[in-house]
């Protein structure tokens, strides 16, 4: 355990939350150098928080895992009422040693239409989330993520606008529209070229031909100059998606759904992902719901974007030291 790791390599939390500390008299203590984990405590009553990540204690242990497994999530949210993709889960195990439980999923699938998402249950970031349009792609994604998880979810794909809205105790602290990634063509560059310019999308990611493919696209193919090219299903930005804090007002049946999704799961705390749909912006369908959002990402986008959120972490502090 150490108090004072080099500030250069610690996460986003750990050194806001020193800021913090040291403006109201608490004392930090962070379990390694990168301030993974640790625990603040007021040396006036020697009272103790832990944190781990950006896991706070705000949320119950039972409620953070709830929001945690996504199919358990859409259940609760649906039984409250709240819209949600239509969705089934799949067990790995069972694909993996009966291969005819397929045909439940391909059933599914031909009730609700594709395309459709295929997503590990208890899954974060964006990771191996892959979009389907056919049974082949189905059969293919199942196979990659039955051999990788135990959990599975196919979820119906909503075409629409994404929003992130960050709620605290009742109050909406921010919403945030989230981009699937893209990469804008130069007239000479190839796709190859451009996504390994892009930084953050790995050029190893498999998913990345898979979606070229569907715009009949390849690496080696050449967008025209402003030409924009989508890269993966996903608006994750630790995928490579682009995000921008929403400055207007959130329309009231959004603002609800928000606030419903965190009491429904007993969560303090939460960032819930909310699709509004082309067909009718006005109605928001509950996508996922994370009861320990990180938004180091976010903060180094660029100087409003860090200050926006540290003034997040601040109020999420506050109440966190309240209890």
């Amino acid at each position: 355990m150490t108090d004072t790791p080099s500030p250069r390599t610690r996460s986003l939390v750990s050194d806001l939350l020193e800021r913090y500390c040291a403006a109201h008299d608490l004392r930090l203590r962070l379990a390694d150098p990168h301030g993974h984990g640790g625990l603040v405590e007021d040396p006036r009553t020697g009272k103790r928080w832990f944190f781990k990540g950006t896991r706070f204690a705000l949320n119950s242990q039972g409620a953070a895992e709830i929001a945690n497994d996504k199919a358990y999530t859409a259940a609760f949210l649906q039984e409250t009422g709240l819209l949600v993709p239509r969705w089934l889960f799949a067990s790995g195990m069972e694909l993996r040693n009966h291969p005819q439980s397929l045909q439940k999923i391909l059933d599914f699938a031909a009730q609700t239409g594709w395309p459709l998402f295929v997503k590990p249950n208890c899954g974060r970031e964006g990771r191996d989330v892959i979009r389907v349009e056919s049974e082949p792609d189905m059969q293919s994604a199942l196979h990659r993520l039955a051999d990788r998880y135990d959990q599975i979810i196919v979820q119906e794909a909503i075409r629409g606008k994404e929003l992130r809205v960050v709620v605290l105790d009742g109050d909406i602290l921010c919403a945030i529209e989230r981009r699937l990634p893209i990469v804008i063509g130069n007239g000479s560059s190839t796709l190859g070229m451009l996504i390994k310019a892009h930084g953050v999308i790995d050029p190893e990611d498999g998913r990345l031909d898979v979606e070229l493919s569907r715009q009949g696209l390849t690496r080696e193919s050449v967008p025209e100059a402003g030409g924009t090219v989508t890269l993966l299903p996903v608006a994750n930005l630790s995928c490579g998606g682009s995000a921008a804090f929403v400055t207007a007002p959130l329309a009231p049946q959004i603002r609800a759904t928000a606030l419903h999704s965190a009491e429904s799961l007993a969560l303090r705390y939460a960032a819930v992902d909310l699709i509004l749909p082309d067909t009718n912006a006005d109605v928001a369908c509950v996508l996922e719901v994370n009861a320990a959002p990180g938004f180091g990402n976010l903060a180094r986008l660029g100087a409003d974007e860090a200050g926006r959120v540290e003034a997040i972490y601040e109020k999420v502090f506050a109440a966190l030291f309240a209890t």
